[in-house]
């Protein structure tokens, strides 16, 4: 059931994402990160191919090799008791091959003292077998093993050579065929057949040492079962020179052949050998703990420590109840004592005195009964009278008897305490040394049984190794001979390219995603409509003839551009959305500035005075006006800001343009209020009269995600555009859009998107430098990560 519900909630998950993925956006976002996608692949591609192109080949060259193994067993008929016998054989070939006493071998074989390269632009090549020169050597200081020596060949008879020594270098030139000695190396250099009069080319060679060459072995030479029921293993190598590749498989399987026959019966009494020695060393082992075991007997008389550590711990515990019953003891006949020396009566109690000796029981007995008869006569007689005096005289001797005895009985007590205290001492320190030697002992009996069973292993192990060296024989066959190899094995250049191209691809399609899942603006007009619950007016083409440095009117010199044809389509359209007769009050913002609300309101303006409608642009911006730009004029001093103030006419502050029937108010001085004074009564009065003297008034209002101004002019307007400027504008600035519809305070809100470029749906601002800063800081300049991703 819970996988269920997984798988669902998995289906669900995929199922949002993939209806939530916008095919639009992701094409538009593809358009724009092309160049980006041909670079990646590119790069991935070149970074390929510059592998390939500059990474030595390596060649393999393999051979396989039957083993056959003939046993003695057979003729006993024991063949099915020893088939498990050939695949330990196969491994135990296959570890002999890999065995540095091979390779020794193969080394002492293979002509590879010196090995020879030839210098290239950007790799080196090694010269195998066809060096234009041989070196003689004899290296006397160890050092210059493996160390590289250059020869520069300077004509058909010089060279020059060239090493380090403590950190410096030295050339010297020489002749081909004059021995060289230094106190490091004698070398004796001579030309061979493939020297050539033109080959004035730099060499270096390597004097390589046995151990380089071992380990040279060791990481190049593969060894692998190929099929165990056939019996086969092949040998692989693999080398840059593919003519070495393939001498050394040939040398190594007629080395094998040659070496198993010398050396597997070698092996085998090596083994059993080490196995005696082993075995022998492991009975003097096992004799001295049996010795320890028969000592540790006789010592402690027991082989059980757990027995005698609880037996141990008992004693203890009855020791410390002796203990403390005698303390007790000792303690209440202390309070008898005090008692008498005190004359008091004595408060005896059995139970916890416990049983009294015969005598001392007796003089208790009389003391308390001469007590209890003085008390009797001293109801009858006073305390000097003769009678009383006379019990008074025999409890004084009694009292000193009883004294005596309790003294005596308190030495012995306190003797038999000293006693058990000593005896729990003893026991303790028993007690404290059981765990450590149960501890050895334990260790040593599980060492003990570790030896027993190593040399049981070692037994078989040399029973296996004699029934093998008395029943097998070898007789191996080389089925398949190294062969020279064609291709490289690496670098695949086919594959590599491929998956250069496969991996550019993926590089290239999560750079994509990311920028899919990174570009939060507004992008087109289908997406506009997604996002926002209000009618989108119209949308407004790009302007790219210029780059606009500021909000400018451009319609009067393109009228038949296609951003006057959009402006013309929302000029229609807002006849719909409002379709009552008389003066229409239009008021325009957008969520932050720089979405260009100044700027259509500026060309809507002039598209709607070509109609010969009258129409005053109201820059109701104090903190940043704009409107006078657009008109290329200046600030002046009689504007809004003084309008509702009635420091200026209104006929004084209405600026004509150079396009007939527009007209525009220009925001004025700023003031430290301008929100207050849009809610004077100055200020609907001032809309009235406008509105008495123009067809149309266009209000450009400051952002209304920024300040509170936009609100409440557009409350009092009769149609709100709302400003959103593709691929600047964010996504979740519909949420201020939505929010003004929702306040029902706005009846006719509609959307204009602006800047869209030519493809349908899609396109970004209409100019890199029109930024509308509101403040210092109104918008930050994008970094050059954001700009890769947006």
């Amino acid at each position: 059931m819970s996988t269920d519900y997984q798988s669902n909630g998995q289906y669900e998950s995929e199922k949002d994402f993939f209806e939530s993925f916008d095919l639009e956006r992701f094409w538009y976002v593809l358009k724009r990160s092309k160049y980006w996608i041909i670079g990646f692949i590119f790069l991935v591609v070149s970074g390929a191919y510059l592998y390939v192109r500059y990474t030595k080949p390596l060649y393999k060259s393999d051979s396989i090799i039957k083993l056959e193994f003939q046993s003695e067993a057979n003729a006993l008929g024991l063949a099915n008791a020893f088939n498990a016998q050939d695949q330990n054989e196969i491994s135990g070939e296959i570890e002999l091959l890999r065995s540095k006493l091979f390779f020794s071998r193969v080394v002492e074989a293979a002509d590879l003292d010196v090995s020879y390269h030839l210098y290239g632009r950007y790799l080196t090549d090694e010269r195998y077998k066809n060096s234009p020169f041989v070196v003689s050597h004899k290296i006397l200081n160890t050092s210059y093993y493996d160390f590289p020596f250059d020869v520069e060949i300077i004509s058909s008879d010089e060279f020059e050579l060239t090493y380090t020594k403590n950190g410096s270098e030295v050339v010297n030139q020489y002749r081909f065929g004059e021995e060289i000695r230094t106190s490091d190396f004698n070398f004796l250099i001579e030309k061979t057949s493939f020297f050539t009069e033109d080959l004035k080319r730099v060499f270096y060679f390597t004097v390589n040492s046995r151990d380089a060459l071992i380990n040279y072995l060791q990481s190049r030479v593969e060894v692998i079962p190929e099929n165990f029921s056939a019996k086969t293993i092949r040998v692989s190598l693999t080398d840059h020179n593919r003519f070495k590749a393939r001498d050394l498989v040939n040398l190594i399987d007629s080395l094998y052949l040659d070496y198993t026959r010398e050396v597997k019966n070698q092996a085998l009494e090596q083994k059993i050998s080490f196995l005696d020695e082993q075995i022998e060393k492991t009975e003097d082992k096992l004799q001295e703990y049996e010795n320890y075991f028969e000592r540790f007997t006789i010592e402690n008389r027991t082989t059980n420590l757990n027995e005698d550590l609880n037996r141990t711990i008992d004693q203890l515990a009855q020791l410390d109840s002796v203990i403390f019953s005698l303390k007790k003891r000792i303690k209440d006949v202390q309070r008898l004592e005090n008692q008498l020396k005190a004359n008091l009566t004595l408060s005896l109690n059995p139970i916890s005195i416990g049983r009294l000796p015969t005598a001392l029981d007796q003089q208790l007995d009389e003391y308390i009964s001469l007590t209890q008869e003085r008390e009797l006569k001293l109801g009858s007689y006073n305390e000097t009278s003769y009678i009383i005096q006379q019990v008074d005289s025999k409890l004084t001797k009694s009292r000193i008897n009883l004294t005596s005895l309790f003294s005596g009985y308190r030495k012995s007590m306190d003797d038999r305490l000293t006693l058990m205290e000593s005896q729990r001492s003893a026991l303790e320190v028993n007690l404290s040394s059981l765990p450590s030697m149960r501890t050895e002992f334990g260790k040593t009996n599980r060492v003990y049984s570790l030896e027993e069973e190593f040399m049981l292993s070692l037994q078989q192990s040399k029973i296996g190794l004699e029934i093998t060296r008395a029943g097998t024989v070898t007789d191996n066959v080389i089925l398949s001979s190294a062969s020279l190899p064609g291709a490289p094995i690496k670098p695949q250049k086919f594959m590599i390219m491929a998956a250069a191209i496969v991996m550019g691809v993926v590089v290239s399609l999560v750079f994509l995603l990311i920028k899919y899942l990174a570009h939060n603006k507004v992008a087109g007009i289908k997406e506009l409509e997604k996002l926002v619950n209000v009618p989108v007016l119209g949308s407004i083409p790009k302007y790219t003839r210029n780059d606009l440095d500021h909000t400018a009117l451009v319609v009067k010199s393109n009228s038949k551009s296609s951003l006057s044809e959009a402006l013309r389509t929302m000029r229609t359209n807002m006849d719909f959305i409002d379709a009552k007769n008389g003066s229409k009050l239009v008021s325009i913002t957008s969520t932050v500035p720089g979405e260009g609300k100044t700027f259509v309101a500026a060309n809507l303006g002039a598209i709607i005075a070509m109609t010969n409608q009258k129409v005053c642009i109201v820059d109701l911006d104090m903190r940043k006006p704009k409107v006078h730009l657009a008109f290329g004029g200046v600030s002046s001093q009689d504007g809004m800001s003084t309008l509702i103030t009635k420091k200026s006419n209104l006929k004084a502050s209405i600026q004509k343009t150079e396009i007939e029937n527009l007209h525009f108010v220009s925001a004025g001085p700023t003031p430290p209020n301008p929100s207050e004074l849009l809610l004077q009564n100055e200020f609907e009065d001032l809309l009235a009269e406008l509105k008495k003297q123009f067809d149309v008034v266009i209000l450009d209002t400051p952002p209304v995600g920024l300040v509170t101004d936009a609100r409440l002019a557009m409350v009092k307007s009769d149609i709100q555009l709302y400003v959103v400027r593709a691929d600047y504008s964010k996504r979740n600035f519909s949420k201020v859009i939505n929010d003004l519809k929702a306040s029902g305070q706005f009846c006719n809100i509609t959307v204009v998107l602006n800047a869209i470029s030519s493809t349908p749906g899609y396109g970004y601002g209409y100019g890199n430098g029109y930024n509308y800063g509101y403040y210092e800081d109104g918008v930050k300049k994008n970094s050059v990560l954001s700009k890769i991703f947006s």
